[in-house]
């Protein structure tokens, strides 16, 4: 490695220090850190900034502010309310309700994060007439919600898809999408086991470990939202979204242009519903992307990310061991990064030039990539943060110990789990 190559190492684990320990956007950060490896390197600007991901930025804006309109219109918490008024008292069924919606909102494109930020103060209202199964509900709408991202409509779908094309190589989205589904169903199936309701204890910690189950969680009082359903400004939001899913799908549209396109058309049809619109772009994700690919893509530029895979490539050419250390290392930094999309982004470029031209690139991807998103339990993590708030004050810390240990058993088990599905046809 010459000095711009080490240069960017250190800069890399730099930053990824300084985003934990002062907690700052690792997005700002990456700006930063390509600025001084531009001045390094010598590297020209134009070279470096032709790597901003304006497509992503366009497909963050407009699918954010699509979503925002069914969400200012009441449409979505009607929607959410009325299927789970249609399960009743069918407890066993309510975490999938909440499963199904995660899954079903992300995949069509709503960033992840907006759509948990949605589903759980909703769960946690409902839950309160179920507190029995109000964890494993919370569990089941985030862990679908995000592992939905994979989806080739989403935010981290199209940055998978974008690293692969600038590698020269190409997969089906739909695929990994799909496997990350099944993986993620899996997850919530085996936390629904052991959390069942008849292992939860009501008690003190010290009953608990009497009675050999774990302590039951009690959502907090749910806030009103204040949100009343407005029933044609919901209806031709809940229409803009099909026609958007129509032109992605059936039409070739771009993702981002297509989202923005529709949005501004209801902003003019709906002009007493704009205020507020711009607070509902997540723009510390927008950050994280644009900055952290921003400096990936000046890694690529002084031949980083190439001299890193021919140091894998050193310590083994052996596929299978080469895809258990990425998938261990992905989810262990998706678990120490609060970011999964930044996460994902900084490893897509190695994945795709090392198994770039295996036709089980899909499914290497998936094995790599979907582990990570379930690190979206852990109290670092924005839907971690959100049920710990959710749950009764006196209870968060245990929570907050209880969600640090699913994500400890995760990170040991379920990469080595998934990894030996591509190693099967390898």
């Amino acid at each position: 490695m010459d000095v711009s190559q080490l240069t960017s190492l250190v800069l890399l684990v730099l930053l990824l220090v300084l985003a934990i320990w002062r907690k700052i956007n690792i997005g700002l950060l990456g700006l930063a850190a390509a600025a001084a490896l531009l001045v390094v390197s010598g590297t020209g600007s134009k070279a470096v900034f032709a790597h901003f991901p304006g497509g992503i930025f366009t497909l963050l804006v407009g699918v954010s502010l699509l979503f925002a309109h069914l969400e200012k219109s009441g449409g979505l918490s009607w929607f959410a309310s009325k299927i789970y008024d249609s399960i009743g008292e069918r407890t066993a069924l309510i975490p999938w309700a909440g499963y199904v919606l995660g899954v079903a909102i992300t995949t069509v494109g709503a960033f992840s994060t907006a759509t948990i930020t949605l589903l759980v103060p909703i769960i946690a209202a409902l839950c309160r007439r179920h507190p029995r199964i109000f964890f494993i509900s919370e569990m089941a709408a985030i862990i679908g919600a995000n592992t939905a991202g994979l989806s080739p409509l989403n935010p981290t779908g199209q940055i998978l898809s974008s690293v692969a094309a600038n590698n020269g190589t190409s997969f089906n989205g739909w695929t990994v999408w799909a496997l990350g589904t099944v993986i993620s169903f899996v997850t919530v199936l085996v936390l629904q086991l052991i959390f069942s309701p008849k292992r939860l204890v009501d008690g003190n910690a010290q009953q608990v470990s009497q009675q050999r189950g774990f302590m039951l969680m009690y959502p907090a009082a749910s806030e009103e939202t204040g949100i009343k359903l407005q029933p044609f400004y919901a209806l031709c939001s809940a229409i803009g979204v099909l026609a958007f899913v129509a032109l992605v799908i059936f039409a070739g549209a771009d993702v981002g242009f297509a989202s923005i396109s529709i949005a501004v058309v209801l902003m003019l049809i709906f002009p007493g519903s704009n205020s507020g619109f711009l607070h509902k772009i997540p723009w510390n994700a927008v950050i994280v992307l644009c900055g952290l690919l921003t400096f990936i893509g000046a890694m690529e530029e002084v031949g980083t990310m190439k001299a890193l895979e021919e140091g894998l490539l050193a310590m083994t050419h052996n596929p299978i061991v080469l895809i258990f250390l990425m998938a261990y290392l992905t989810t262990f930094l998706a678990n120490v990064e609060a970011s999964t999309i930044g996460v994902i982004s900084l490893m897509a470029p190695m994945v795709c030039t090392i198994f770039g031209d295996s036709p089980y690139l899909a499914l290497i991807i998936a094995a790599i990539a979907a582990p990570a998103t379930l690190s979206v339990i852990n109290p670092i993590h924005v839907a971690g943060t959100l049920v710990v708030g959710y749950t009764e004050e006196r209870q968060q810390n245990a929570l907050f110990r209880r969600l640090l240990l699913i994500t400890g058993c995760i990170v040991v088990t379920v990469p080595g789990i998934v990894a030996v599905l591509p190693s099967v046809v390898l």
